[in-house]
């Protein structure tokens, strides 16, 4: 079998398992779902739905920037689409499946698959380092005994802040990929990319934790320090789902820390039923922007955004 058919072999057994994965998790959140709805009402639900949406769409545009700060010369709605399309690998179990979907779909560019290797590995890094430095900066501070209980977040932010430079990042990488036995990545990203995509990730925490806030409204009034827990809450928990890898989209690590960081906000349950609500509307949110962005190209022939 020659490269063509074998490559389209590949992808039409990686959209299966991702078509599978994403409808088992759908109808094994089904309930959780129903009961959400009942509780949290549909215009809160959609409203936190449109904050999950214009989350996830920042965490792309974090990846973007990292790959033009490489150097690949990606179109922007071209992008967007092979992003929003991998990135349902995630419910697969393993959470490499959007890496090595990104590393295929970038022959279309040109890009060495090392390059976009390096690519996915630098959006892992800097969106785990963002949200444990979001955490960082503000569950301390988000109620009474916040200091006492995450006071081992602010001990991590010197190192990670460090981690975060251009130089020492690349220079982390390397020395990874050397001790896996893989080639060296031969570019370097550059400071305004670099920055960019700091910015997103920092944006998107914002509009995720938005996210959370909202459903919180119907257990009771929020503030500003649920609004820092909410925040600081989802980029800790977005950080620790990554950082546990068999698990498909960081399923029940991220859940377990959002109950113990909003828990005393809103209540074990309350918070419970937040987390599983927010990661039926996360789920909702990535099939929705893959199944735009594919459907607008295939009926108009534009890539989307």
């Amino acid at each position: 079998m020659s490269a063509g058919p074998r490559r389209r072999l590949l992808r039409l057994l990686l959209a299966t398992l991702i078509v599978l994965g994403c409808v088992y998790l759908l109808s094994r959140e089904g309930d959780n779902l129903a009961s959400a709805v009942r509780r949290l009402s549909v215009g809160r639900m959609a409203l936190s739905a449109v904050a999950a949406i214009a989350g996830t769409v920042c965490i792309e545009l974090l990846w973007f920037a990292l790959l033009t700060g490489l150097g690949v010369r990606a179109g922007r709605r071209d992008a967007a689409e092979v992003f929003f399309v991998s990135q349902l690998g995630k419910y697969i179990p393993g959470s490499v499946w959007p890496v090595l979907a990104q590393v295929q779909l970038g022959v279309r560019w040109g890009a060495p698959r090392r390059v976009m290797l390096g690519a996915n590995i630098l959006l892992l890094v800097v969106v785990t380092t963002t949200g444990i430095l979001v955490g960082g900066v503000l569950l301390p501070w988000s109620s009474p005994d916040g200091l006492r209980r995450y006071w081992w977040l602010l001990a991590m932010l010197p190192p990670l802040l460090v981690l975060l430079h251009p130089r020492a990042v690349m220079a982390t990488i390397n020395r990874l990929l050397e001790w896996a036995g893989r080639e060296r990545l031969d570019a370097r990203v550059s400071r305004s990319g670099m920055a960019r995509a700091l910015l997103w990730g920092v944006v998107a925490w914002i509009l995720l934790g938005s996210h959370l806030l909202i459903l919180m409204t119907a257990y009771g009034p929020i503030g500003p320090v649920e609004a820092v827990a909410a925040v600081g809450g989802m980029g800790l928990a977005w950080a620790a789902g990554l950082a546990f890898i068999p698990a498909p989209a960081g399923a029940g690590v991220r859940e377990a820390v959002l109950v113990l960081t909003l828990g005393p906000f809103v209540g074990a349950a309350a918070a419970l039923a937040v987390a599983l609500a927010s990661r039926v509307l996360l789920l909702i949110a990535d099939v929705a922007l893959a199944g735009i962005s594919v459907g607008l190209r295939r009926l108009f022939g534009v890539r989307a955004v």
